[in-house]
């Protein structure tokens, strides 16, 4: 694909799961932990997780700070922050393709 890097290939890719682009949404507010983002969105600790923990391999999260977690002192978890900004600009161009009608192909 002439014109498309390579990493943009692969960030378009990482958000092909469907609780990813609404965990960089809320990062771009503020950083959360998995377990803040679970209950935020409303999804199961275990899927949040497992989704930031891919962002982050990817390197479009990252952690930034580490924190007790609630009345387990001896446990730390890790707060996330995104490393890039305009997720909400990705998502009104993909919606303002969808309002064309156009489909795939």
């Amino acid at each position: 694909m002439s014109g498309i890097s390579d990493q943009a290939v692969h960030i378009l890719a990482e958000l092909r799961h469907p609780v990813r682009l609404p965990i960089l949404l809320a990062l771009e507010e503020r950083p959360r932990s998995p377990s803040e983002m679970a209950d935020d969105l409303g999804e199961p600790f275990d899927r949040v997780n497992h989704a930031m923990r891919a962002l982050a391999a990817a390197g479009l999260i990252e952690p930034v700070r580490q924190e007790r977690a609630g009345s387990t002192p001896n446990l730390l978890r890790r707060v996330y922050g995104t490393r890039y900004r305009g997720w909400p600009a990705l998502v009104a161009a993909l919606e303002a393709i969808v309002a064309t009608g156009a489909g795939p192909g």
